[in-house]
C-alpha cells in the first residue's frame, strides 16, 4: 500500500475519524483507524460499535490495499509534522507503515485489517435531505434537553420524527422538553419515527462544514446514517418507547408575556449567580413588572426587575435555573414569548420569529 497527500488534509479527516474511535474497548483494533484505497480513492473508517465514521480523500501516487494504524499515534505523528507532503509505504513483512515527512521519518507498528469490524453501507431504507445550516441549528437549540442518565436510555436520544415533509427533532429529560421542526426533502411521502442517540448529533455538529449544502439521512430498521460532503455517520438507534409528549403541552394558559431575549437572560443569569446548592430561580410576575431573584441562606441573595408594558396577573413560578436559562438561549431572534397557567404547571418559552420551535420546562415546588 503506497499514497502520497498533504499533511493539513490527512489530518482534517483523521481528526473527524477519530470522534468514533473507542476510548476505553478492551479491543485494540477499535482503538485504531482503517486505511484503505478504494476506488482511487483513501478511506478512512473508524468505530466503536455503537457509532462509525467513513471518510474519502484524495491521494495521489497510490497503490491498493489496507492497514489499521493506532489513532492517538496516528495523529499525534501528524500534528506535529511540517505542513508538507507525507508519504505512506506499507511493509507487510514487519507489519508496519513507513511514514515519510520532509526530513522526518516514521516507522509504525500496524493492525490486521481483517480483524477490522465491517462498517455498514445502508444503501437500503428511508432517505431524506435536509438543509445543513438548519439541520446543526435544530441539533444547537433541542441538544441541551437530552437526559444524561443512562438508567432511561430512550431519554439519553433524540426522537426523529419525519412527516408530511418535515423533520421534527424532540429531546426530554423529564424536567424540560424542546421540540424543533425542520422541512425535508423525501422520496416519498412516508411517516418515520426512530430515536437517536444525542452523541451522534453531538458528533455531527462539531465535524460538519459550516456552508451551504445539504445533508443527506438514510434511516434503516435499527440504524441511521449522515452523509455530507464525503464524510458518513453511522449510529445504531436507541430502542424503547419515546415519552408521549404531547400531552405535556398546554392548550391555554393563564400569562403570555412578550419580553426582550437579552433582557431576561442576562437578569436570570447574574440573580443565578446565588442559587447555589439546588436552590431555584423565581419568576415574580406582576402588575407591569417581572422580579426575578435568588437566594442561598448560607451564602445570600439577589433580585432584579424588568419593566413590562402589560398589566397581568400576580404570579410566582421557580424553576432550575440552568434549564430556564437553557430556554432562554435556544430562542432565536430579539424577543420570546413567555407562556405560564399557574405556579405548578409547565411554562413554555416560544421565539418570536420562528413558530416551530418551543422550550418547556417543568416548575420547582416552594413553600409558601
Amino acid at each position: 500500500m503506497h499514497f502520497e497527500c498533504t499533511r493539513d488534509s490527512l489530518l482534517e479527516q483523521i481528526q473527524i475519524v477519530q470522534k468514533a474511535v473507542s476510548a476505553r474497548s478492551t479491543l485494540p483494533i477499535l482503538t485504531g483507524i482503517l486505511f484503505n484505497i478504494k476506488d482511487n480513492k483513501l478511506v478512512l473508517s473508524s468505530t466503536d460499535l455503537e457509532m462509525s465514521i467513513r471518510c474519502e480523500l484524495d491521494v495521489t501516487g497510490k497503490s491498493s490495499g489496507s492497514i489499521v494504524i493506532p489513532a492517538r499515534l496516528i495523529s499525534d505523528v501528524l500534528r506535529n509534522l511540517p505542513e508538507s507532503i507525507v508519504k505512506f509505504n506499507s511493509d507487510t513483512s514487519n507489519n508496519q507503515i513507513i511514514l515519510q515527512c520532509e526530513k522526518s521519518n516514521f516507522n509504525i507498528k500496524v493492525l490486521p485489517p481483517e480483524d477490522f469490524p465491517k462498517i455498514p453501507e445502508l444503501e437500503e431504507g428511508s432517505l431524506l435531505k435536509v438543509d445543513r445550516k438548519e439541520f446543526v441549528e435544530a441539533i444547537k437549540q433541542i441538544i441541551k434537553a437530552v437526559s444524561r442518565d443512562e438508567t432511561r436510555p430512550v431519554l439519553t436520544g433524540v426522537l426523529i420524527n419525519i412527516n408530511e415533509g418535515k423533520l421534527k427533532m424532540v429531546a426530554t429529560d423529564s424536567y424540560r422538553l424542546a421540540i424543533k421542526e425542520i422541512n425535508a426533502k423525501t422520496g416519498r411521502d412516508e411517516k418515520l419515527r426512530a430515536v437517536v442517540p444525542a452523541r451522534a448529533l453531538d458528533e455531527i455538529i462539531k465535524v460538519i462544514p459550516q456552508e451551504e449544502g445539504e445533508v443527506k439521512i438514510r434511516l434503516t430498521e435499527n440504524q441511521i446514517a449522515f452523509n455530507f460532503n464525503n464524510t458518513t455517520m453511522i449510529s445504531r438507534l436507541i430502542e424503547g418507547e419515546f415519552p408521549k409528549y404531547q400531552q405535556l403541552l398546554p392548550e391555554n394558559y393563564q400569562i403570555r408575556i412578550d419580553l426582550e431575549k437579552d433582557v431576561m437572560a442576562g437578569a436570570a443569569k447574574r440573580v443565578a449567580l446565588l442559587a447555589l446548592n439546588n436552590s431555584p430561580i423565581k419568576v415574580n410576575i406582576g402588575d407591569r413588572k417581572i422580579k426575578i431573584s435568588a437566594e442561598t441562606s448560607e451564602v445570600g441573595e439577589a433580585a432584579e426587575e424588568i419593566d413590562v408594558n402589560e398589566k397581568m396577573e400576580q404570579m410566582t413560578i421557580a424553576f432550575n435555573p440552568q434549564y430556564f436559562i437553557d430556554g432562554l438561549m435556544s430562542v432565536k431572534g430579539e424577543k420570546f414569548i413567555f407562556e405560564a397557567i399557574g405556579p405548578l404547571n409547565p411554562a413554555l418559552i416560544r421565539s418570536q420569529e420562528e413558530e416551530d420551535f418551543i422550550y418547556l420546562v417543568m416548575p420547582v415546588r416552594i413553600g409558601a
